[in-house]
Order: structure tokens, then sequence, then C-alpha cells
């Protein structure tokens, strides 16, 4: 035996695991499965579809297979490697509950208090002003009633990343009542990010490190807010494969972490209770139970709990993750418990999602049989062929950055409709249906608020819902291209008009 594989054998032994880049766990060449996916990343990467990626597959509370490939930074020529921090967008939604759960753990925070008890001046309000129907734990699964939201700041732009209380100003009038229904929002996540640091009397970040990252030995890990990026982080590359400048989100709760594949490996361990003895004991058992438990049903078999996917399978498998994705940024996280089996693929660009998802799947095959691969999706709308209640002129207001908007919407018996904003002429609406009890479709229309006319956005999608002579609900203005998104709501309230 090499003195490599002496050391780690010993290592594993002690509950720890050696990790070289661009190898096996241990200083092995991977395995023949493990070297065709290698491969196969390999010529991605030299077809220029991917720029930088970084695996880990850990099962029985040790590393299976962990390793870098491509580019951390092309233009400076710095490797991939498994020790990387990438971006990890969403994913990072694990850690902010974590971060709750400890407060949780310490007395500070209830989970099914009103998320207002723990702000500061600026609430989260509905139509009479601020509410106590939004908890803690409704933030947390995605059932408060606050909108969708994502806008970058780029390093050096005339205009900063907003504080939260300006976003909680600006934006935080709850779409829908609390715990009707589920709608991602990154807001929420901003807020419970808020809610961490009045509570701690402590920085998001540093409070990330001290309590989480630290403990459980994750040293590239670290939570980016600010605009100097570190020097050992993954450079985003666009769809199109060029470099991007650092940018920091509106919202850094929802998806500010920076952690690497093996970082991420040892957040899976520790998750599947794994009990390594290099990991201090953070959260109970009981209270990753709570994290991991579906709170929010999104689609057929797939869920959200505190921060977490959750799938059921029909087998009664169960699958909990977090993927995450923006421009830049690829993560894939997934966990699969019965079997005792993380998953990481890391990619510092967001294009060629098919072959990630599935490289995602067949490293989780190449330990768990039969593995059937994930599945995503949305509840599709049911074509609204016949306008009945809906049918008739709507008129109401749209509230943009503290500006009160005219907007009209009309549907005709048919199913048909237009939409207007302020003095434009009506467009169409596109894929009006409903969606349980909410009538959602896709529009255009100029909003004429600040951060709108920033962004240049033209596209709306509407979601409402019917409360008596009433619509009530939000216009999201958005727009995707290669190197930027952008997602701002608008909570809008329509009259039906006497006929």
């Amino acid at each position: 035996m090499s003195f490599a594989r002496t050391i780690a054998a010993s290592l594993v032994l002690l509950g720890t695991s050696l990790a070289l880049p661009s190898h096996a766990a241990g200083g092995d060449a991977p395995g023949p499965t493990y070297a065709r996916i290698a491969k196969d990343i390999q010529a991605e990467i030299a077809a220029g579809r991917l720029t930088g990626v970084s695996v880990a597959l850990v099962q029985h509370g040790h590393v299976v297979w962990e390793q870098g490939f491509g580019w951390a930074d092309r233009e400076a020529g710095r490797k991939a490697t498994a020790h990387t921090p990438f971006s990890i967008a969403s994913t990072s939604k694990t850690f902010t509950t974590a971060a709750i759960m400890t407060l949780v753990k310490a007395g500070k925070i209830r989970l099914d208090a009103p998320a207002n008890d723990y702000l500061g001046k600026y609430k989260i309000v509905d139509d009479q002003g601020p509410t106590s129907a939004a908890t803690v734990r409704m933030l947390a699964s995605h059932k408060s009633g606050l909108p969708s939201f994502f806008l970058m700041y780029t390093r050096g732009a005339k205009v900063q990343r907003p504080t939260t209380d300006a976003l909680l100003r600006d934006y935080g009038h709850l779409v829908a009542r609390p715990g009707t229904h589920y709608e991602y929002s990154n807001l929420g996540y901003q807020v419970l990010d808020d809610i961490v640091q009045r509570t701690a009397h402590d920085d998001f970040g540093a409070y990330l490190q001290k309590h989480i990252f630290q403990p459980l030995g994750m040293k590239d890990s670290f939570f980016e807010t600010d605009a100097k990026p570190r020097p050992s982080r993954a450079v985003r590359y666009d769809d199109d494969g060029h470099a991007m400048a650092f940018y920091v989100t509106a919202t850094p709760g929802s998806g500010g972490v920076y952690a690497s594949a093996y970082d991420l490996a040892r957040w899976a361990m520790f998750n599947l209770k794994d009990h390594r003895v290099d990991q201090a004991p953070i959260l109970s058992d009981d209270e990753l139970d709570q994290l991991h438990e579906p709170q929010s049903s999104i689609w057929a078999e797939q869920y959200y709990a505190l921060g977490w996917d959750v799938w059921k399978r029909p087998d009664g498998t169960r699958v909990v993750g977090n993927p995450g994705g923006q421009s830049g940024v690829r993560s894939e996280f997934v966990l699969v418990p019965s079997a005792d089996v993380g998953c990481v693929v890391l990619s510092n660009s967001r294009a060629d999602r098919e072959f990630i998802d599935k490289v995602r799947d067949r490293l989780v095959a190449s330990l768990v049989p039969g593995w059937p691969g994930l599945s995503f999706g949305t509840p599709k709308p049911v074509p609204l062929h016949s306008a009945g209640e809906y049918a008739g002129a709507w008129k109401g207001v749209l509230t943009a950055q503290g500006k009160a908007i005219p907007v009209a919407l009309r549907i005709w018996p048919d199913g048909k409709a237009t939409f207007a904003v302020g003095q434009a002429p009506a467009a169409g609406v596109d894929g009006l249906g409903r969606v349980d009890k909410r009538l959602v479709g896709d529009t255009t229309g100029v909003i004429e608020a600040p951060d709108a006319e920033r962004e240049h956005l033209q596209k709306l999608s509407l979601d409402v819902r019917r409360d008596g002579d009433r619509l009530l609900g939000e216009a999201v203005a958005w727009r995707v291209t290669a190197d930027r998104m952008a997602i701002v709501p608008y909570h809008m309230e329509l009259k039906r008009l006497a006929q």
C-alpha cells in the first residue's frame, strides 16, 4: 500500500478523508465509472460548453470521489479543484435555515412566531399594515405570501445593493395570504438573513463562519456580501462563455454563499447524520429532521421543507437537496438518506444544464441502484377557454417602489385577455389559465419605477386570485439574458367595473 493510501485509510478510520485536487479521495485514480464521467466533463469543457466543474460524492461518512475540472479563472490560468469555492446560488438557502435553527435551538427565535417580531422599522405588510400572519416558518418554506425577487449589482456600478429595510419598504407587501400557496421568494430569505443579524447581533456572514462553517470544518466556504471578490473563488462565466464582472444580488441571504465541492461534501455528511468526529453537533438529529420535513407542496412528488427541496418517490424513497442557478452559476446538491449518499456538482456557468443534471444522476446512480433521476416542475395552468367569473373589465393599481401606477385587465368570455399599464396601449395576455385558485398569464408592459427602468424590463407575468369583486396579486416584471437576470414583483389590486 502506498504512503498516501496508508494515510488516507488512517484518516477515514478517524472520521476524516484526505482530499487531493483532481484525484479520487485518498489519492487513487478514479474507478472506471468515475473515469468515464471525468472524461465526459473534460470533453464538455474542451468543446467550450462549460468552463469549470467540481464534483464530490459521499457515502457512509467519507468521500467516495472528488475532483475539479477546467478553470476557476480561465484568463488567469487558475484551475478548478475540489477545494475551489464556487458561487452556489440557492443551495445557500440550506445554510440560511440552519442559521435560523441554531437560534431556535438557543431559544432566541420561534419558528411559528410572526416574522415581524424580529424585524426593525420596516415590516412585512398587508392591506391593513404590518401583519402577524407571516411567520418565520412560512418565510423558510416559501409560504409567507412575499413575492419572487432577483436583482444583480455589479462591482463599481452606480447603483449598489439595497438594504433589507429598503427592500421591505419597496417590496414587502404580501401578494398572497400567508399559508395559502407556495411561491419561491428570495425576498423572504433576505428577511431571514436580517432576522439572524438582529437576533444574534452579528453580521450574517460572520455568524455563518462562527456557527456553521468553522464547527463543521468547511474551510473553503465564505459569505460574499461586498464588492471585494476573494482571489480563491471561481469566476462566473455567462452563457456564451465570457468571464463576468463580479456581482452581488439584492438578497444575499437567499444565495450569497461560496463553497467548494469538498466543503459541500462535508455539509452533506452532516445533514445525513453521519456524526463525524471532526464535526461539532451544531444541530441535533431531531433539528435536522425539522429542517428536512416537507412544509409546502410544489407539484406531484416534490415539496419544500425549510431551505430544502424534498422528493417523495412512489417506492417510498425520500430525496432532499437544493439546486442553485443564476447568471454564471449551476449547483447540484442532492442527498439520498436511505442510502447515506450525497452528491455535489458545481459549475461556474449556467449553460449546459442538461449535461450537469446527467452528471448528477450518473454519480448518484453509481451508489444507488435503480436511481431514476430527479424531476422538477411547476403546476401547469389550466387554459381559460371560458372566462366565467373572471369575464369583464377590471381596473386598479400596482404599487411600484412607492408609486401607484394604474393598470387595466380586460377578459372576454372566450378567455382572451388584454392588460394595460399606465396610459400605454393594452397588450395581449398569453397563456391565461388557472393554477389552483389563481389566474396567471404573461404579457408585456413598461412599469415606470427605478428598478424596472434600470433593468429595461418589459415582460410581465400576472398572478392574481379573486376576492369578491377584486383581483389581488402581483405583476412580475422580468428579463433573462446570457449574462443577466432580473425579477421584480409589484403588488397589484384590481376591481371589476360595473357592466
